[in-house]
């Protein structure tokens, strides 16, 4: 398989060269990557916000605790979950299954009653959860489909919240983020990369049940 290769390649690189820029047509890979991840009942109760400007990424950097990767990054992908999650997001989800698959309300009622009674049943700490771990999914298809490109990223949740749900201005947009993705290229000071990766051996990291 040529993704395990490429997942062999990957590292989480903090040594980002300012002197290269990832392709726009590569970011779009990476961001129809996220779209087309599996979430839960199809909702995607999350956004990929895309920053690329370095006046702005060197802002972001003291809310950073300081990580220089935010500044050095090509772009910074953050991972931000839909706040007031409820029957608007389903209308949302009917409508557009509707358009793409042509069919009638009628055919996606019970569907869209079961979705609404399943949300209906959450708190709103709940849904914030629930939104978290599939923002979180669609993190892990970026990551790969970024390592098939020989893109370097570093996942991280080392950043003030609320402070960049401000300086971004997405409260207004109804979005909280929850995680960020700088992606770019490897600088020839990167470390990391040139280290065999530390992982569990087969036998202490799968469990068989037959």
């Amino acid at each position: 398989m040529e993704v395990l290769e490429s997942l062999k390649w990957r590292a989480a690189v903090r040594n980002f060269d300012t002197n290269k820029t990832v392709s726009k047509e590569n970011v779009e890979s990476l961001l129809e990557a996220g779209n087309l991840t599996a979430t839960s009942m199809g909702l995607q109760p999350f956004k990929i916000v895309v920053v690329q400007n370095k006046e702005l990424q060197k802002s972001l950097v003291p809310l950073s605790y300081n990580q220089q990767q935010v500044a050095d990054a090509s772009h910074i992908l953050v991972f931000a979950i839909e706040t007031g999650i409820g029957k608007e997001a389903v209308d949302a989800y009917i409508n557009r299954a509707m358009e793409l698959r042509n069919v009638p309300r009628e055919a996606l009622e019970g569907y869209s009653n079961s979705i609404n009674g399943y949300i209906s049943t959450m708190s709103e700490e709940t849904k914030m959860q629930w939104a978290t771990k599939q923002a979180y999914i669609a993190l892990g298809t970026v990551m790969t489909a970024a390592a098939d490109l020989k893109i370097d990223s570093c996942a991280m949740e080392g950043f003030d919240t609320e402070a960049f749900q401000q300086l971004l201005g997405l409260e207004e947009k109804g979005l909280k983020p929850v995680v960020i993705l700088p992606i770019g290229y490897r600088s020839e000071h990167e470390q990391m990369a040139n280290l065999p990766k530390v992982r569990k051996t087969r036998e202490n990291f799968v469990v068989e049940i037959n």
